[in-house]
């Protein structure tokens, strides 16, 4: 009896843990300017316009991580180009990137496969495209007066954004606070619907040491 009572707790304790699909609230786009991640890796190529990381269902209460493992190799010679132009791995060239579909698949399985009761594999891909298509966080800086290959500080890129948006994003930057830092991401949260901009759960920013400026490397 008291074996079957520790079976009966442990399936219950696996139950309340494990992940609830579709909950979530949010999503966010996660973008990488590729000189700066670059700078990090060795790389085989470096755009000059941000490419996607991850596109992240989120809740307010927890981060959604590897909800399940599904992951499809993608077959559509025309979506798979299309993800490489938005969504490459940048260590690899883009032929082994399709082949191997390695960047896809971890972040699929980690993250898209939180929101797979709204979202098949195709339609998760689909959204992040889209949503990297409309916005084009490269010219949206530019329209701000922020460009590539000077220092700003982190207040100066967030109103950028926050100017087109209307919501503030999440930034990730590298190097020593000491320093000059340099940005190599932004994230931007919508709705579980994707249809508009909001305020991410967990706000992220650069913190250089006395509010340093950042640099928007070449």
């Amino acid at each position: 009896m008291f074996r079957s009572q520790l079976v009966s707790i442990f399936f219950i304790l696996s139950f309340a843990l494990s992940p609830v699909y579709g909950d979530f609230d949010q999503m966010q786009l996660v973008l990488t300017w590729p000189p700066t991640y670059c700078h990090e890796k060795s790389c085989a190529r470096i755009p000059t316009n941000f490419r996607i990381h991850g596109l992240w269902p989120d809740n307010q209460h927890e981060l959604l991580n590897n909800c399940k493992k599904s992951f499809t190799t993608i077959t559509n010679s025309s979506k798979s180009n299309a993800l490489d132009d938005r969504w490459p791995d940048l260590k690899y060239s883009k032929m082994k990137t399709i082949q191997t579909q390695d960047f896809w698949k971890y972040q699929y399985n980690k993250h898209g496969t939180c929101c797979i009761e709204l979202y098949s594999q195709e339609a998760y891909f689909d959204l992040a495209m889209k949503l990297k298509d409309k916005f084009d966080l490269l010219q949206m800086l530019k329209s701000q007066g922020v460009i590539p290959g000077k220092t700003y500080t982190v207040n100066k890129i967030e109103e950028a954004i926050r100017e087109v948006t209307q919501a503030y994003p999440n930034l990730n930057c590298i190097g020593d606070p000491l320093k000059t830092m340099e940005l190599k991401e932004i994230g931007i949260c919508f709705n579980r619907e994707a249809t508009e901009v909001v305020a991410c759960h967990r706000r992220e920013t650069c913190n250089p040491l006395n509010k340093n400026k950042i640099s928007f490397p070449l």
